[in-house]
């Protein structure tokens, strides 16, 4: 897939799954909770990290669907998203449909 067709169908994936999910992409609350162990380890991941095992965690595959849950999960925005999933694919770690499906390619995803 062409940069301009791949950077088209993840745009209207991120607007898709954000007017369905009826949340705000990147919005996060301080709950005065403290994070487990195992959130702490998740936060100092590298953003592709994070994106890729949210990914994992929602079936593989990232779609309009569930396009806010992963974003929320990974703390990503919409704009970083755009950015990361074209160097993921570049990688090996990432199919990208015409469609703006976005399929990981990893251990756990095949």
């Amino acid at each position: 897939m062409n940069g301009m067709r791949m950077t088209v169908a993840i745009a209207a994936l991120t607007t898709l799954g954000a007017c369905s999910a009826g949340v705000q992409i990147g919005a996060t609350a301080n709950t005065g909770s403290v994070a487990s162990p195992t959130v702490a380890r998740a936060a100092m991941a590298s953003p592709k990290d994070r994106l890729v095992g949210a990914i994992e965690q929602n079936g593989c595959v990232l779609n309009s669907d569930n396009v806010a849950q992963v974003l929320l999960r990974a703390n990503l925005t919409q704009q970083e998203l755009m950015r990361i999933t074209p160097e993921l694919a570049a990688e090996g770690r990432a199919e990208v449909s015409g469609s703006g499906t976005i399929r990981v390619l990893t251990d756990n995803c095949i």
